[in-house]
């Protein structure tokens, strides 16, 4: 498409045969908004709250920071990308409610088995479950959201979505490392584990199903799935999906290759303690990444009804800033880390809901939920598989030489990330508006089948 062609800000009226039932009313809407907000901080909390315990567990436990690594984040990847898939094709032909109730038992008990661990393998199982819980809730959440809400409030609805990561990024740290310093690291974890309890029963009670693409107007007939070859064939013929998702990946790797370390870097080369640096950390992330998420959604979608190439060049900028803003966190004073650390989290977060609303906007209703998983699957191969990781594996290589200096030597390798992922959003940004538009959410003819395509 030139670059002088517009896409309509709304799409023509549908012909009757096709209107969709009623959408929930704005109360009922909210509502789900809130408990799906307090769900991604649970999930958020729990994972983040580990970060503060690395130093109490390496010392008690004799482990290198390869093994923590292992704990903290391999596990969860390593569990998450076997789950996803098929919970993403699962969301897409069942009950969304189910699984996202039935997740947060999952991630909830697995913490309870994290705080009473009295070894490695204890700890690497119940970091597995919390990967498989979150691996259940990341698909329907996401595509139950755009069930109910319309493309041109999407971006917004996301944002209070991710809301409850801000949430859970300030509340892991701060208070993980508050009641680890107070009461233990097992009972703060045992602490942890309360609210999915709660939240469970509320999602599988008070919530409802949507019928896929509701918010869209797609009739029941057109949300049928399609067979899993069929629909990731269909996917990867998006020409703006592959490079959008690699670029979002990339920026994951940045972010938590940085943010993952955090209080273990403040110890080891400023001499912050775990809980001091965790409460500072959890300040900064919970104001940088509330800010972002908040503004993210409601700017992306201003700005997209002007030019939606505004979408990925929002997710482009994110990563190069991100980047320089990590040089300075890793070579600049003490006391410039952590406020630094909340404008890397703001930078990022202004990108989470526009690509969360590009994917669910460019794929058919059918396979928003698989769309998701694909999505979440690259991010945590390259994000949390090749960030934390590997900064842990190259800090154990460097430290004969750098000693307790090697982890932020270790850190400055995954800052080279911003270049590709800058690059590829802006790749993603070349062909975005034919794609809205051939997906029908911008005025544009529907999705055609891989038949009619090929």
């Amino acid at each position: 498409m030139a670059d002088h062609e517009t896409i309509p800000a709304t799409p023509p009226a549908l012909p009757p045969e096709t209107l969709p039932d009623d959408l929930p009313g704005m109360g009922y809407r909210a509502y789900f908004l809130l408990i799906m907000l307090l769900l991604s901080a649970s999930e958020i909390g729990e994972r983040y709250m580990l970060v503060v315990m690395v130093e109490p567990i390496r010392h008690e436990f004799g482990l290198s920071d390869f093994a923590i690594s292992m704990i903290k984040d391999l596990a969860i990847t390593v569990v998450y990308l076997l789950v996803v898939i098929p919970v993403g094709r699962l969301s897409d032909r069942g009950s969304k409610r189910k699984i996202v109730a039935v997740s947060a038992v999952i991630w909830s008990t697995a913490v309870l088995l994290c705080g009473t661990a009295k070894g490695f393998w204890t700890l690497l199982i119940g970091r597995a479950g919390i990967g498989m819980g979150e691996g259940a809730f990341t698909p329907p959440s996401q595509s139950w959201i755009a069930d109910l809400f319309p493309i041109k409030q999407r971006g917004t609805a996301l944002s209070i979505f991710l809301l409850g990561t801000s949430l859970g990024t300030f509340l892991g740290p701060a208070l993980g490392g508050w009641l680890t310093h107070e009461y233990g690291w097992r009972a703060a974890l045992m602490f942890a584990s309360i609210p999915g309890f709660i939240l469970a029963p509320l999602v599988w009670f008070t919530l409802r199903d949507p019928r896929p693409g509701l918010a869209d107007g797609i009739a029941a007939t057109k949300s049928v799935a399609l067979p899993f070859g069929q629909t990731i064939r269909e996917l990867l013929a998006i020409r703006t999906l592959p490079p959008l998702i690699l670029a979002a990946a990339l920026n994951a790797l940045l972010t938590l290759g940085l943010v993952s370390w955090a209080p273990a870097f403040m110890e080891r080369s400023h001499g912050v303690p775990a809980n001091v640096a965790g409460m500072q950390l959890g300040l900064a992330l919970l104001a940088g990444s509330a800010i972002g998420h908040t503004l993210g959604g409601p700017l992306a979608d201003f700005l997209g009804r002007r030019d939606l190439r505004w979408y990925p060049w929002i997710i482009a900028l994110g990563g190069a800033v991100s980047a320089s803003i990590g040089w300075f966190i890793l070579t600049g004073p003490s006391s410039s880390v952590f406020p630094l650390f909340g404008l890397t989290l703001l930078s990022g977060g202004l990108s989470a809901s526009p690509l969360m609303a590009m994917v669910t906007g460019l794929v058919p209703s059918r396979s928003r939920g698989t769309a998701v998983a694909l999505l979440m699957v690259t991010i945590q191969v390259v994000g949390l598989g090749g960030g934390p990781v590997f900064v842990g594996w190259l800090s154990d290589m460097l430290h004969p030489h750098y000693g307790e200096a090697s982890l932020g030597m270790a850190m400055r390798w995954v800052l080279l990330a911003g270049v590709p992922s800058t690059l590829l959003a802006y790749q993603a940004s070349r062909t975005c508006r034919h794609d809205f538009a051939a997906a029908g959410g911008w005025g544009g003819a529907p999705h055609k089948t891989l038949a009619a395509v090929h």
